[in-house]
């Protein structure tokens, strides 16, 4: 029996915020040149990648170096999002091949490689795009406060 999907203020609220990334730094249309590079293979733990089933991710691997192909690398949804989290990917890559120097120098190179061939650009946001943005910021603060009263007031209703 299929059930359900449930939707969370988290998931909302996490949309909105990758809708304004969006809007300030679009992500590259074409990422072929990311699984060329990194050979179908995550750039931490080096699993081959499935294209057609969605198994491959564009991981960040500099927190704050926006959306742009050399800010990109390729990594596995284990890798991605229940292992490295915040974590700068340097040390996440040396966690990831402690005991084998030589292996974590290869795949550093990969990916070092790949940020020397499409190098990040640091933009500067006009003062007219921060003050949008911090007011988007504030309306998706109010909606999750709006949400969680919604929540009191239909569990309150409903008793």
């Amino acid at each position: 029996m299929k059930q359900r999907r449930k939707y969370t203020v988290s998931q909302a609220k996490n949309l909105m915020h990758r809708a304004i990334e969006e809007i300030i730094d679009p992500g590259p249309r074409n990422i072929d040149s990311l699984w060329e590079h990194f050979r179908a293979r995550c750039a931490y733990c080096g699993t081959q990648l499935d294209r057609d089933n969605r198994q491959g991710h564009a991981d960040h691997a500099v927190s704050g170096g926006g959306n742009h192909l050399g800010n990109l690398v390729l990594v596995c949804g284990s890798c991605n999002g229940d292992e490295k989290r915040e974590e700068e990917w340097r040390e996440f890559l040396r966690r990831k091949t402690v005991g084998n120097p030589a292996l974590f120098a290869e795949r550093e190179q990969v990916i070092l490689g790949w940020f020397r061939l499409w190098p990040r650009t640091v933009s500067r946001e006009a003062p007219e795009v921060v003050s949008v943005r911090k007011d988007l910021e504030a309306l998706i603060e109010q909606f999750g406060k709006k949400c969680a009263e919604l929540r009191t007031t239909v569990n309150a209703t409903n008793q």
